[in-house]
């Protein structure tokens, strides 16, 4: 009794700070000098109410109905009757583990791991592990109704756990430090709901009657109390950071449930077709594939190899393809940037043109008009007038061959390539090693590096040209003027699918990143560059002293998000009839039928290839922000 005293005694010192009246009285003040005003501010009040309220009824609707679906049992005769029962555990844990990550990574206590002694940093995200972990055997052991009490503890517990994240108390209530009224007001709160879905639900006939409307309810209570509490923004910066993280977990909780619970019932659905279609199982992609592709380096047999060996080959061929297109597209990107600048009006007029023309272009139509175009450049397949560089007076043997199937280039070994590769990273360590104190930017400096580097490369190409082979033709029956091949081991071949792909790619995309260069390098003050050459810098040292450490901390960003489009628009190889991952994929789905695990492996492949690129340049960008300015 002395206990719930002393709670009812800080409620009313919680209410007695708010002044009620005295805030009915401000508003009823306000309303008759601005009526207006104060009708606006209560109609877009309205509008949000309405927002959230048809948000979350809209997800909780079908989430609760998955639920139910998902948990009821129907036996008779010992034999399962519901098609989509999977038990309570079974959904339980899907839903605690989705629901754990987000939680984690709302109380963001990832950096209290550094120092594990600091256990009241994480010991909140502890004891949310180990309730993750013993979920789906509690919630058992209870023996919830699938229908009203477990639907209720699965939607509703994490509201309320955004509604714990924004008062801040379970830290204290977990480190012994919080008071009669934080342990009461979280701790109590949540224990009280427990124990409303466990024992109290029979008792309250009104919240299980509409469960949807029951937690929508709640929902818009949570949510619209702590958005007013944001938005007063009269905490400190942490209670303010913390307060956010626990709005938008609140906020997303509804969404997450929705989709764990669709997916669930999709692949347990009572439609027999329909739950083999989202089978998530790749157990097919073991088979032999049943078509053929081209691919370098990883060439796959036909008929011998399973569709795993193929996807990898296509994997490969996309990022090739992409990898290339990003190298050219950013040095023509930044030639066109620059010559958009220049003074003279026939180069920039150019670099315009090029940049209209191109970045208006749609891609699938300029890898249609290139495709359509790029093949009837090219001689026939056989014909002499392919050869381009030192052909031998008989045709038969040169450099360089490029007709209509593709072009025919020398082949070079391996090994010798590998040891040009060392020769310039052995160059660039030691590069590295002579300027750890400092880069010297003088002519002098900047000759010595340029003679360094071109002798490496020099030394470089003379290993590599020291033992190659070239393209050899032969004509396997003499008198078929159509018999013409080119001996195997002598050449390597570039098709010219893959030469539309990249060419199409890196017209288009250069376009966007010279845009990127010239913005970047124009948002600089003009006081920079004339400053520059008032110390009398040469035009390399003002780039490299004074340009690019201010442009690349604006460029680096925008580049990012075009070498993503690259890989992503790399999809449209389809178009040129290259062996994409796109490609092979779509036509793996018409062969075999497996559209959902397809999808999601290719899904999963693009996103794995743009997180790659994002993070590769997140750590340039990290290094070029570095330089003090």
């Amino acid at each position: 009794m002395i206990f719930l005293k002393e709670f009812s005694n800080s409620i009313k010192s919680n209410i007695s700070q708010i002044d009620v009246r005295s805030r009915v009285n401000n508003f009823a003040q306000r309303a008759k000098n601005d009526p207006r005003g104060v009708g606006r501010e209560l109609l877009i009040l309205g509008f949000y109410i309405f927002f959230a309220w048809t948000y979350s009824h809209r997800l909780f609707s079908p989430t609760v109905s998955a639920i139910t679906n998902l948990t009821r049992s129907v036996m008779f005769a010992e034999e399962q009757l519901n098609p989509s029962f999977i038990g309570v555990e079974a959904v339980t844990i899907r839903v605690s583990v989705a629901m754990l990550i987000f939680f984690l990574l709302a109380q963001n206590d990832f950096k209290s791991l550094f120092d594990p002694t600091n256990w009241k940093g994480w010991i909140v995200s502890a004891i949310a592990i180990v309730i993750a972990a013993i979920a789906p055997n509690l919630v058992a052991y209870f023996d919830l109704s699938p229908t009203s009490g477990l639907p209720l503890l699965l939607l509703g517990m994490p509201i309320m756990i955004g509604f714990a994240l924004s008062t801040g108390d379970l830290q204290l209530i977990f480190s012994g430090n919080s008071n009669k009224f934080q342990l009461l007001r979280t701790g109590g709160s949540l224990l009280g709901f427990l124990m409303l879905c466990i024992y109290g639900i029979d008792f309250f006939p009104i919240i299980s009657e509409d469960l949807p409307r029951t937690l929508s309810v709640l929902f818009v209570i949570v949510i619209m109390s702590s958005a007013y509490i944001i938005g007063k923004g009269d905490s400190n910066p942490d209670d303010m950071d913390r307060r956010n993280s626990a709005f938008f977990f609140t906020t997303i909780s509804p969404l997450i449930l929705y989709m764990v619970t669709r997916i669930l019932f999709l692949q347990n659905n009572p439609d027999v077709n329909a739950a083999a279609r989202w089978d998530i199982d790749w157990s097919f992609m073991d088979s032999a594939n049943s078509f053929d592709m081209t691919g370098w380096p990883l060439i796959p047999e036909f008929g011998e190899d399973s569709r795993w060996t193929f996807y990898w080959a296509a994997v490969i061929n996309s990022v090739r393809a992409s990898l290339l297109a990003i190298v050219l597209c950013t040095i023509l990107g930044i030639i066109i940037g620059v010559l958009r600048m220049s003074s003279n009006k026939v180069a920039s007029g150019m670099a315009t043109v090029y940049v209209e023309l191109f970045r208006n272009f749609p891609l699938a139509i300029l890898l249609f008009v290139i495709t359509t175009q790029f093949g009837l450049s090219f001689p026939i397949f056989g014909s002499s007038e392919a050869w381009i560089f030192g052909s031998n007076s008989l045709e038969t043997e040169g450099l360089l061959y490029a007709s209509r199937q593709g072009m025919y280039l020398p082949l070079f070994e391996l090994s010798r390539i590998i040891l040009f590769v060392v020769i310039l990273l052995f160059v660039s360590a030691v590069m590295r090693y002579m300027q750890r104190d400092g880069v010297d930017d003088s002519n002098q400096a900047v000759l010595r590096r340029s003679g360094i580097w071109g002798a490496s490369i020099v030394l470089g190409l003379a290993v590599i040209l020291g033992d190659y082979s070239t393209p050899v033709m032969d004509k396997v029956r003499p008198e078929a003027s159509g018999s013409w091949i080119f001996v195997e081991g002598s050449y390597f071949k570039v098709t010219l699918m893959f030469s539309a792909l990249v060419l199409g790619l890196t017209l288009f995309t250069a376009s966007v990143v010279s845009e990127i260069v010239r913005g970047s390098i124009q948002s600089l003050p003009s006081g920079q560059i004339e400053a520059a050459v008032s110390l009398g810098l040469t035009p390399y040292q003002r780039l490299r002293l004074v340009i690019l450490p201010q442009a690349l901390r604006s460029m680096v960003p925008l580049l990012n998000s075009q070498y993503m489009n690259v890989w992503k628009n790399s999809s449209l190889a389809i178009v040129v009839s290259y062996n994409d991952v796109f490609y092979v994929i779509s036509v793996m789905m018409n062969n075999v039928g497996k559209l959902i695990p397809l999808f999601i492996l290719l899904l999963v492949t693009y996103q794995a290839g743009s997180l790659l690129i994002s993070g590769i340049m997140n750590l340039y960008n990290a290094r070029v922000t570095r330089v003090r300015i």
